[in-house]
């Protein structure tokens, strides 16, 4: 490391800060000198090592950085292509393959201010010094490095002394060239939908950036493209503060709470390599317990299960920060402290408009007239104090209006600032000059304090009521348990499952909820899916099955082990997909927030409009007419409720889908769902069970040298053995209920939508539809016909038996209709859905499921990719489509559909390429997905058309248009009531979605 080397220092503005510096820096051993230079915030240190010292300077009140010291003769431009390819990391992957799965031991950093190949040799070396590391790939393009082994925090500390930033990559920004990076960003300073807009143009301006979605509720941005620290700086850029939430990293350090008498055993029971951070009380010690920090590669379990058999009693404290119970707490405080504020300006107002009716206070103009000062002085004192009122209760509106005009932008908090800022105004003008105005003015002391109390007070319930919002997603966490048992080694330790890792073994008691995804190693049981699919039967699980987190097991004791952890877990992917929708804009949010986007200097124009317009046209007096008319303008304009009408209409419609086992991927899937036509629907698991049963069998009379009927049924059962169709399934079991053993075939083969064949015992078999028979030119004569044509009338579906020259036999399988179907095709019906049956059975077995349901439009004998046609033939024909689909054939039918309706035990790839997985096979999901659309559609709408019309009557009747009908106008105290309730109007109308009641209970089904 070179003697001496350069830092940036942020945030030092005198020499106040300068002298805190140079304490900081100098009070660590080794370093002998510090030269700050204040204009350039940099400095020059000699001596110590460059991490602790930044640390100490930033421990001091001064974030602090590294400045790397790059060659001048360094060619940036002919170097950074060589250098990366150097130092690219070695895989046996293809370049196409995106790399998934990283060692146990690897990590990525993420270096900033590389520039050249000298840079990465730099880095490289000094990754190597470090114990334990035994590789490192340096890229430079990307600014990274991956480094197997070691410990990452000296890593990173021996980066830092090069003069790098250093920092461990987070799971969102580790991906592949080919893959899309996806950020979320907390934004706290928005307060309408005019905010929303400006960063949504600020962030898709940036380079790299596919898609931004602003949501005003949760203040978060979700963007997918584009560079973290670009996206950061645009936003900054508008006059608002952001930050990245990184996602959860895996876990390196965890805390063991332990007895202090513990703490030398502990450090002679754990391995060398394990480090152990210093010992420290915890913030409410409780007892003699004592908190350790413990890094290290091993799984937390065999640390605390080496611990438990050392006699050391030590548990593990969970260190991850529930953001929805943070976001409540936050909501909590925010609420506490609005009503504060809402009751110092309303006991202000209140206390100056009884002293002024009581008599109480001096008279200004008498006072004036006499020269008598001492009313003047009162007066003087009373606005100061409403001004200290103003400033503590509307701070932050005065401060964000601020930085907005500093950006040459406005927003919600403009219109707030510059009313009551004018009515303070002119209330001081006047009173520093009584005769400012001819025959007197009025003072809006009390309309300035009162217009901030009942802003606070709608803030307040504002906040109580988005709130419910973000609790379904906490609900959902709430159904995995916090804890869970794991067995190490034969030990029994208690694990926080944020801890829990892939490979870990869980035991599991009756009545407890799983608390993660794995696979049953030992034990059966039963276990309650509803959560999932929304069937109230319990599911049998032995070994080999899977097990979801947050399911219960009802019986016996299970043990299993952790396939999924982290992110990767089934609820963990609901939790996304719900969060996901709700940041999600549809088509008419997204028209909604370009009108706000213009929507507050329109406002200020026509405030300025009216002034003016009543200043020289109006009745005496002008002046006081003309700054009530434009205050109140100002202030009952607010742009909130426009801008909170559709996000809080989204946030509830998908938690509630979410409650009742609906998930919606996106909120244009919610406006696509209402607006359906038709949709297209599958026979089989879909209208019926999906469990097709052999009802009966017809032998030919007319073949000769055939078996006996229970020999056919062997024969056709050893020909489906090979086959996952559910027909294939229904005959196996026939044989199996007959004990009929399988034979051995030879030279099967499986025709799509026609059948199978095979040899055996030397005869070649043919087993499928009446189409594969006529392929094998095998003649049905018309008694077979008859039987088959009467079994099809009855809704079952006939497969053939045949060798090479004739027919054998004909059997009927039938598949029983599911006991909602038919409440499910009427509910769809009376919602003025068309249903399309789509079916591979013959036209006669199909239209005779269509009349029992009562479907009209059929489509039978229609081949996988035949589900894809019929979904465009009906959008040509201009209706608006839904597919319901739960195989990867119905795939790309459900990607064209307007709407995809994927069934949730169908196969991911089904799932992947549809808008709305529903829980279930039930079709009546269909109809509750629709009507939750529906109803949040219609939700949307009513929130805009209030928000609309407190605008469209509101603004005029503050301007005074309707003063020469009524002689009166709009206090603005009474204007600024009016936009507050205006948001709370909207927001408790979206809070109705809570109660919606799908149809079929509403039926009491």
């Amino acid at each position: 490391m070179s003697e001496s080397y350069n830092l940036r220092i942020l945030q030092m503005s005198c020499e106040h800060c300068v002298k805190k510096v140079k304490q900081a820096a100098l009070a660590l051993d080794g370093v002998t000198a510090i030269d700050i230079d204040l204009d350039k915030g940099e400095a020059v240190v000699r001596g110590g090592k460059p991490h602790e010292v930044i640390a100490a300077i930033g421990a001091a009140g001064y974030p602090a950085e590294p400045i790397p010291q790059i060659p001048d003769s360094c060619d940036i431009t002919d170097q950074q292509q060589t250098a990366s390819q150097k130092t690219a990391p070695q895989s046996s992957q293809t370049e196409s393959a995106p790399v998934h799965v990283m060692p146990s031991d690897a990590y990525t950093l993420t270096i900033a201010d590389m520039t050249c190949s000298s840079c990465v040799s730099r880095v490289e070396k000094a990754i190597l010094s470090i114990d334990g590391v035994t590789e490192v790939a340096v890229n430079l393009i990307e600014k990274t490095a991956f480094v197997r082994g070691g410990q990452p925090e000296a890593v990173i500390n021996a980066v830092i002394d090069q003069g790098y930033q250093a920092q461990l990559a987070s799971k969102a920004t580790v991906h592949s060239s080919r893959e899309t990076p996806t950020w979320i960003f907390r934004i706290v300073d928005m307060t309408c939908s005019s905010c929303v807009t400006r960063i949504e143009k600020a962030v898709m301006a940036v380079p790299g950036v596919q898609t931004a979605s602003v949501n005003l509720i949760e203040k978060t941005a979700r963007v997918e493209g584009g560079d973290a620290g670009e996206i950061i700086n645009a936003i900054v850029d508008q006059g608002y503060q952001a930050r990245l939430l990184e996602q959860q990293k895996d876990r390196q350090e965890y805390v063991l709470k332990i007895n202090q008498a513990d703490y030398q055993a502990l450090q002679k029971t754990l391995d060398r390599e394990v480090v152990i951070m210093p010992l420290r009380q915890q913030d409410h010690p409780q007892d003699s317990q004592f908190c350790v920090t413990i890094k290290t590669q091993a799984r937390p379990g065999a640390v605390l299960a080496k611990l438990k058999q050392a006699g050391i009693d030590a548990r593990i404290s969970e260190q991850y920060d529930d953001p929805y119970a943070n976001q409540a707490t936050q909501s909590r405080l925010e609420i506490a402290a609005s009503w504060r504020k809402a009751m110092v300006a309303a006991m202000s107002g209140a206390a100056l408009i009884g002293s002024e009716y009581a008599g109480i206070l001096p008279d200004l103009q008498a006072g004036a007239a006499s020269g008598n000062y001492t009313a003047q002085w009162a007066w003087l004192v009373i606005a100061l104090a409403c001004l200290g009122v103003m400033w503590y209760s509307g701070k932050n509106y005065y401060l964000t209006a601020l930085k907005q005009a500093r950006h040459f932008s406005a927003n919600m908090d403009t219109l707030v600032a510059l009313g009551t800022s004018a009515a303070w105004l002119s209330s001081f003008l006047i009173i520093l000059k009584p005769d400012f105005l001819p025959g007197g003015g009025h003072l809006y002391l009390d309309a300035a304090v009162i217009i901030l109390a009942f802003l606070q007070f709608g803030h307040a319930l504002e906040i109580k009521a988005k709130r419910t919002t973000s609790e379904s997603i906490a609900s959902l966490l709430e159904l995995a348990p916090k804890t869970a048992r794991v067995i190490v080694d034969n030990t029994e330790v208690t694990l926080p499952v944020s801890l829990l890792q892939v490979g870990d073994r869980i035991i599991i008691k009756p009545g407890e909820r799983i608390p993660i995804d794995g696979i049953v190693v030992s034990g059966s049981s039963s276990v309650d899916e509803s959560m999932l699919t929304g069937e109230p039967v319990p599911v049998p699980k032995k070994t080999g099955d899977q097990l979801t987190g947050g399911t219960i097991n009802k019986m016996g004791s299970l043990q299993f082990e952790v396939n999924k952890a982290g992110d990767d877990t089934t609820l963990a992917h609901i939790i996304h997909m719900v969060k996901q929708a709700q940041m999600s804009k549809p088509q008419i949010g997204r028209l909604v927030d370009k009108i706000a986007g213009i929507f507050v200097p329109i406002v200020v124009s026509i405030s300025i409009i009216t002034f003016f317009t009543w200043f020289f046209i109006g009745p005496e007096p002008q002046l006081p007419y003309a700054l009530t008319t434009a205050i109140a303008v100002l202030v009952i304009a607010c742009p909130c409720a426009l801008g909170l009408a559709t996000p809080i209409a989204i946030m509830m419609g998908t938690s509630k889908a979410a409650q009742l086992n609906i998930l919606i991927k996106n909120s244009d899937a919610l406006q696509t769902a209402s607006r359906l036509t038709h949709v297209i629907v599958d026979k089989t698991g879909t209208l019926t069970e999906g469990k097709p049963r052999l009802v009966d069998i017809a032998v030919n009379p007319r073949a000769k040298d055939i078996p006996a009927s229970d020999t056919l049924v062997q024969m056709a059962a050893s020909l489906e053995q090979y086959s996952e169709h559910p027909l294939a399934q229904a005959i196996m079991e026939k044989a199996a209920q007959s004990n009929l053993p399988l034979l051995s075939v030879q030279d099967f083969q499986a025709i799509e939508a026609r059948g199978v064949q095979g040899e055996i015992g030397g005869c070649d078999l043919f087993l499928g539809n009446a189409h594969w028979m006529a392929d094998q030119k095998i003649s049905i004569d018309e008694t077979m016909r008859a039987q088959a044509e009467q079994w099809a009338r009855q809704a079952a579906t006939v497969v053939y038996l045949a060798d090479s020259k004739q027919l054998w036999a004909i059997m009927a399988l039938k598949d029983p209709l599911r006991e909602d179907t038919v409440v499910a095709v009427n509910t769809l019906q009376q919602q003025g859905i068309t249903l399309v049956m789509c079916s591979g059975d013959s036209h006669k077995t199909a239209r005779a499921i269509a009349d029992e349901v009562g479907i009209d439009q059929v489509y039978s004998e229609v081949k996988p990719e035949d589900k894809l046609q019929v979904v465009r033939d009906l959008q040509q024909q201009g209706h608006v489509v839904g597919m319901v689909g739960d195989g990867v054939n119905d795939a790309p039918a459900l990607a064209q559909a307007d709407t995809g309706f994927a069934i949730g035990s169908g196969t991911d790839v089904a799932i992947e390429n549809a808008d709305i997985t529903l829980a279930g096979n039930s079709l009546m999901n269909v109809s509750t997905a629709i009507a939750v659309s529906t109803a949040t559609m219609r939700n949307i709408k009513q929130n805009l058309f209030g928000a609309f019309i407190y605008n469209i009557l509101g603004i005029p009747l503050a301007a005074g248009v309707f003063y020469p009908l009524t002689g009166w106008l709009l206090a603005p105290a009474f204007a600024s009531a009016a936009m507050a309730l205006s948001s709370v109007t909207v927001v408790t109308n979206a809070n109705r979605l809570r109660f919606f009641t799908p149809f079929s209970k509403q039926q009491g089904e």
